[in-house]
């Protein structure tokens, strides 16, 4: 397979069970000459199609990882959820689920994006047995192994994906005005991240690209947490250099949609 710096370690240290510490928020293995500019060019390579968003089997995995995520005993990260579903997104995205009319089919490609999910993240390994616990039947090691591995094909084990969480610093440090006072800051990111994690299974995400929605998760943060900065805010995003037009055209449409989630 190709390898670049987005890459997932090669085929053969998968299989030995590598682990490798991918944050979210910064998802080049190193330093870019221009990070913003990277992550833009990138972003379209990442960014689910609407049809695989909208999909039957997309909602059956997104409910089936929103459950484990949920679950107040197995405590899946969040983010762990965040980067399963967004694997499942970009798979589907590249073609069809193979035997996806199985009624089995979203649930073992949900339990494969999450199991690659937590090796991405470095957390402690999900328990497969425990997750499939109320299921009429449960996958082995083998087959969620083997799932694993087309998921990682059609990717073409670019595992490293480029998500709306990517941008928020960028958005902050180079939009938000002045003063900047570091807990407001936190702040008014806490909130654009929770939005973000809550938000993605709704398949109006996927008619916008990560950096749009990452900006416009930020303004719907500010317009809860920093009333004062908004306007100023919303100025300079709007002046960021890097930034297309078409951020600036169609912000404000994801941003009223995520000021409504909960």
């Amino acid at each position: 397979p190709r390898t670049d710096a987005m890459d997932m370690p090669g085929k053969d240290e998968y299989v030995y069970g590598y682990e490798y510490e991918f944050d979210l928020e910064n998802p080049f293995t190193s330093p870019a000459d221009e990070p913003i500019a990277s992550l833009l060019d990138a972003e379209a390579h990442h960014a689910p199609s609407v049809s695989a968003a909208a999909s039957a089997v997309r909602r059956d995995a997104a409910r089936f990882i929103s459950k484990v995520r949920y679950d107040g005993e197995l405590a899946v990260h969040p983010r762990v959820a965040y980067l399963a579903l967004n694997y499942v997104d970009r798979f589907l995205s590249k073609g069809q689920l193979p035997f996806e009319r199985k009624p089995w089919a979203p649930r073992l490609l949900a339990i494969s994006c999450l199991s690659i999910a937590a090796k991405m993240q470095r957390v402690d390994a999900i328990s497969m047995d425990y997750i499939q616990r109320d299921e009429e039947f449960m996958f082995d090691a083998v087959t969620i192994q083997r799932m694993e591995r087309v998921v990682l094909g059609a990717l073409e084990w670019r595992a490293r994906s480029v998500t709306p969480l990517a941008f928020l610093g960028f958005f902050l440090s180079a939009c938000f005005p002045p003063p900047r006072h570091l807990a407001l800051l936190d702040a008014v990111k806490e909130r654009a991240v929770d939005l973000l994690l809550r938000a993605q299974p709704e398949v109006k995400m996927a008619e916008f690209s990560p950096s749009v929605v990452a900006a416009s998760a930020l303004l719907a943060a500010a317009g809860e947490i920093a009333v004062a900065h908004l306007p100023a805010f919303q100025a300079a995003v709007a002046a960021c250099p890097f930034v297309n037009s078409r951020l600036t055209r169609t912000a404000d449409k994801p941003c009223c949609f995520l000021a409504g989630v909960d």
